[in-house]
């Protein structure tokens, strides 16, 4: 059996204000998470609290939308920094080529 090795191209986004906004708040939320786990009354709340800070980490993380070129599916999804991935419906094993966008240069006259 010979392994298939499929690559696709992918532009990383930069680290842009609404990323900040949600690592602080995952941050300020997993604070007071863990003050409430400290008191006996607040520990099922504070569990809680910490589970839903968890999307804003995942946010913050980042990450592209990619097609698989092997079957063509388009919802596969890849976190930021990640080199390689597998795609949800077919399997196949894709490596992930990370490129810089291209932003343009505003002119000034």
């Amino acid at each position: 059996m010979r392994l298939e090795y499929k690559t696709v191209t992918v532009a990383k986004k930069k680290f842009g204000f609404g990323r900040i906004i949600s690592l602080c708040t995952g941050l300020f939320i997993m604070l007071i998470s863990a003050l409430l786990v400290l008191t006996i009354i607040g520990i099922l709340p504070g569990f809680g609290l910490a589970f839903f800070s968890l999307p804003f980490f995942a946010i913050a993380l980042g990450g592209a939308k990619y097609t698989c070129p092997n079957c063509g599916h388009d919802k596969n999804f890849v976190t930021s920094g990640k080199v390689n991935d597998t795609c949800r419906r077919c399997k196949q094993n894709i490596a992930v080529d990370w490129v810089k966008p291209e932003y343009k240069k505003k002119n000034v006259s």
